[in-house]
């Protein structure tokens, strides 16, 4: 059932929140309105991308599945989410299910109507590419993080080892250089870690001597 968009309503998207109100009213002309039910699946992983989706009511799953049969929930979004528009500007299939925890209300626009509409409207595809950027800058944050979290667990795993799973002086010597070689990551990303527990009264390290303070701590970073 078609109904009626109002074009403030897009408004409440980061991605058109800068467009002019000409632009807007213009825009909402190419948009239609999809209700979905609790349990109802908006698109499946690898169809054909042909529209991108803004979720104005409800709340809905990013569902992943894998090669063994394995299904996981990826991430649970409210409104305001943008749906699709990578694998639609890519033209590429989906890269997972979407599907209706609630009962949905979303404004889809086509491939062909958004096509027409940055032709007619450059500052519309100006603002897709200024939204794209944000979101990949944001994503490389998270990637870090997490990389650097792994760090963390990795280097706490080797002291874990060397120390026996006890507190006091490690045994021998600990070379900044051979605990990253053995983490995979950089020495500099070591050495700070490392002085981090210290500032933290986990361990004391002066050179190549290590002595831990904390070993529950360690084990619990060492997961």
């Amino acid at each position: 059932m078609m109904t009626l968009i109002h074009e403030q309503k897009l408004r409440n998207y980061m991605l058109f929140q800068d467009l002019s109100d000409e632009t807007l009213i213009e825009l909402v002309k190419h948009c239609h309105s999809i209700e979905l039910a609790a349990g109802e699946t908006l698109f499946q992983q690898n169809d054909q991308s042909d529209a991108l989706y803004l979720l104005d009511e409800g709340q809905v799953h990013i569902v992943r599945q894998y090669a063994d049969g394995e299904q996981v929930i990826l991430a649970t979004e409210g409104p305001y989410y943008v749906i699709g528009e990578l694998s639609m500007l890519g033209e590429r299939p989906r890269t997972g299910a979407v599907v209706a925890v609630s009962d949905c209300t979303l404004i889809a626009i086509d491939q062909q109507a958004w096509a027409e509409v940055c032709e007619q409207m450059p500052d519309v595809a100006v603002k897709m590419i200024a939204y794209l950027a944000q979101r990949l800058h944001h994503l490389n944050l998270q990637v870090r993080e997490n990389a650097i979290s792994n760090v963390v667990a990795r280097v706490a795993s080797v002291l874990w080892l060397l120390s026996g799973g006890e507190a006091g002086e490690v045994k021998g010597r600990v070379r900044v250089s051979r605990v990253a070689r053995a983490v995979a990551a950089d020495a500099d990303t070591v050495e700070r870690i490392l002085k981090e527990w210290v500032a933290a009264g986990y361990i004391s390290y002066e050179g190549t001597q290590v002595t831990i303070h904390d070993i529950e701590t360690i084990h619990i970073m060492a997961g």
